[in-house]
């Protein structure tokens, strides 16, 4: 089988994870473009890497790395030089002009990232609350999250609950049903807890239809009519504008994007967040 005619290898003292994402990211920029990416994790000796650039030889490719250790960063542009192979280095560059910035020496110590600690635990913890607390499950529990989102059917609750609880915050999230009464014990939260999604009529129907043709295609519901669909979204805004809850509209956003508008709406207080998750790892412990 010939070889592919670009290739990526990421190599990294550590998991890669981090050289993997920024190289996928900057990739999206080069439409009609095509390349295979390899990950080679936690490369420390110089007989790893001249195993790598035996299989890097041939074809078209680049060696993008992440090693903290200066060290390493020389031992591959030695030997990629030799073999006459691309390099691009993604940590070396960000580690000198930060150590000229802050007059201080990096530690260069592989995998500082991913070490687990407080804040890794705290993820978790955040994860296993969304999962738990997510589309209006254990609502009694609501008073226990940094912040509750409230939306329609098919706004992004749930993906955008994970992904805030990745970053660390207690999220859970809550249905709205066109005129059905929203629980008390989400009423009841403090204002500030609580953010609405709001999402395009035109658009949640498309998402609606999506979903409904996925689950039973053919069928005919007021699910995804959208003079239906328009009517909900006015009336979950009327239900936001009573109830004094402050709202994202996530039309066409990245779930990036959203997230960040919901902090800088819930405004929550990182300090006290970060002390109640302390507290909770310590009961746990």
């Amino acid at each position: 089988m010939a070889a592919p005619a670009r290739r990526i290898f990421i190599l990294s003292d550590a998991t890669g994870d981090t050289a993997s994402r920024v190289v996928r990211a900057a990739l999206k920029q080069f439409v009609g473009t095509d390349a295979e990416i390899r990950r080679f994790p936690n490369v420390l000796h110089l007989s790893e890497l001249r195993s790598i650039l035996k299989d890097a030889v041939g074809g078209t490719t680049l060696i993008a790395y992440t090693f903290a250790a200066t060290p390493l960063r020389a031992m591959v542009v030695d030997e990629c030089r030799a073999a006459g192979i691309p390099t691009l280095d993604l940590l070396g560059p960000l580690l000198s002009a930060l150590s000229d910035f802050l007059s201080a020496k990096a530690q260069e110590q592989p995998g500082l990232l991913h070490r687990i600690d407080e804040d890794y635990f705290r993820r978790i913890d955040a994860v296993e609350y969304a999962v738990m607390h997510d589309d209006g499950k254990h609502v009694e529990g609501l008073r226990h999250a940094d912040f509750v989102l409230l939306g329609l059917s098919r706004t992004g609750k749930t993906p955008l609950s994970v992904y805030l609880a990745l970053e660390g915050w207690r999220v859970g999230n809550v249905p709205l049903v066109h005129g059905q009464t929203v629980a008390r014990e989400v009423l009841e939260l403090p204002k500030s807890k609580l953010v609405g999604l709001i999402l395009d009529p035109r658009r949640l129907t498309d998402v609606r239809r999506s979903r409904l043709e996925y689950l039973a295609p053919g069928r005919q519901m007021d699910y995804d009519d959208e003079e239906q669909v328009r009517e909900e979204v006015a009336w979950s805004r009327r239900l936001f504008a009573k109830h004094g809850i402050k709202f994202v509209d996530v039309t066409e956003k990245a779930i990036e994007e959203s997230a960040h508008q919901v902090l800088e709406v819930a405004a929550p207080d990182r300090e006290r967040t970060a002390a109640a998750a302390k507290q909770r790892l310590r009961k746990k412990a």
